[in-house]
């Protein structure tokens, strides 16, 4: 008897809140995301669009009455990894893509095969650097191994392949090659003629775009690319992707050729390259520091559907010396690291590894690079905000310790 007294009560408590809540509650109540202290980014669909009504306080009465009728914690049903706390797990509730960068730089060159045959259980997609468009909308082939042996490969083993294509870069006080093909609507067609032709003399999938440098006033230009490449590949079936520099403005000379929100319109994915905070054009720092990585995400978010956004990350290093920057794999890092006997610091605000080191002709170098740990954490940013995935340049330069984390994440 106790037992349907105590239904009784929260029966009667259900249908007097559901009459004051229904009524008075506005479009923007929070839910019971928001009630059990969820983190909710702007892009969440039910902000977004405004879905939560009176239904959050809703939602908590029937679980509460569920759980006490059936022996169920209500705020158990919230269990799990926090986001924000990479350590923690990063497990997400909807499926993340691994998409491989993958580059030969000299003919015997197997790093990168090498790391995707080992794993295939992770890499859903690779875009191979094979082909550099000129400025007469030409497409040279960059050589390497034997493509369509490696296109068979990986789509065997399940994987998308998609053509990696850059453009010519400019030599000094001249015309940028790119600039050049993208103001002239017949080299345009021709620059798509020459991808199409390339992508089915080896099968591909697609098409990875790697427009870098791009002038800002070839704005408006590169989206009317897009919008002709994606008009003309996408009726075949083919995937139309694209690689674009990192911002927080649009007072970023190098990156404002990307309209992020005109390029979301044809881009079947759009890999933001947040990478190279520091390089070669810098003195010595993170590659990724954490914060102008985040911040680089969140502005993206603001223009780009979350299920389009990839977050491009490193594999690589940098050295820096007085004789220069070189770029460097991991393995090359870490032979410094312990040929000059120099341990790997970690700078907690950056989150990010680092070591100097005094050579033998006794030259200063200071080096930066990524590694697993370091890659934890930006990983962690793909569950946060809930976006597509990842995309790493490149296979073979990372860390082995790289790859429990992304299996973490990502499976296929």
């Amino acid at each position: 008897m106790n037992k349907y007294k105590k239904l009784l009560s929260w029966g009667v408590m259900l249908v007097f809140m559901m009459t004051i809540m229904l009524s008075v509650t506005p479009a923007y109540a929070f839910s019971v995301a928001d009630l059990l202290g969820q983190a909710t980014t702007a892009n969440d669909s039910s902000v977004s669009n405004g879905m939560s009504t009176g239904k959050g306080m809703l939602d908590v009465f029937l679980g509460l009455l569920l759980g006490n009728l059936l022996g169920n914690g209500f705020n158990n049903s919230t269990g799990g990894a926090t986001k924000d706390n990479p350590t923690s797990g990063l497990v997400s509730a909807s499926a993340k893509e691994f998409v491989g960068f993958y580059a030969e730089w000299w003919g015997a060159d197997t790093s990168s095969y090498n790391s995707m045959v080992k794993n295939t259980d992770v890499i859903k997609t690779i875009a191979p650097f094979w082909a550099t468009m000129q400025a007469d909308g030409t497409v040279v082939d960059r050589g390497g191994n034997d493509h369509a042996a490696v296109v068979k490969t990986a789509q065997q083993k399940d994987m998308t392949v998609l053509l990696l294509v850059n453009n010519a870069k400019q030599d000094n006080n001249t015309t940028a090659p790119v600039h050049t093909v993208l103001a002239n609507p017949v080299l345009r067609t021709k620059a798509i003629d020459n991808f199409e032709a390339y992508i089915k003399k080896y099968n591909l999938d697609g098409i990875n775009v790697d427009f870098e440098m791009v002038p800002a006033e070839d704005r408006d230009n590169l989206t009317a690319f897009m919008r002709e490449l994606s008009a003309r590949l996408k009726p075949q079936g083919l995937l139309v992707t694209i690689d674009v520099f990192p911002k927080q403005n649009e007072n970023n000379d190098v990156a404002a050729a990307y309209d992020y929100a005109e390029l979301a319109n044809y881009a079947d994915k759009i890999m933001i390259m947040a990478y190279d905070n520091h390089g070669m054009w810098s003195g010595p720092g993170p590659i990724a520091d954490i914060g102008w990585v985040e911040n680089s995400l969140k502005y993206a978010l603001k223009f780009i559907p979350k299920n389009k956004l990839y977050l491009g990350i490193a594999a690589y290093g940098y050295d820096w010396s007085a004789q220069g920057t070189q770029s460097l794999e991991y393995k090359a890092i870490m032979d410094l690291s312990q040929r000059y006997g120099q341990a790997v610091q970690w700078d907690d605000a950056s989150k990010s590894p680092y070591f100097s080191y005094t050579a033998a002709d006794g030259i200063a170098h200071t080096v930066w690079f990524e590694n697993g740990e370091s890659l934890k954490h930006k990983l962690a940013l793909i569950t946060k905000y809930d976006i597509a995935g990842a995309a790493m340049w490149k296979l073979g330069e990372e860390d082995p310790d790289v790859w429990p984390v992304l299996r973490e994440l990502f499976h296929k």
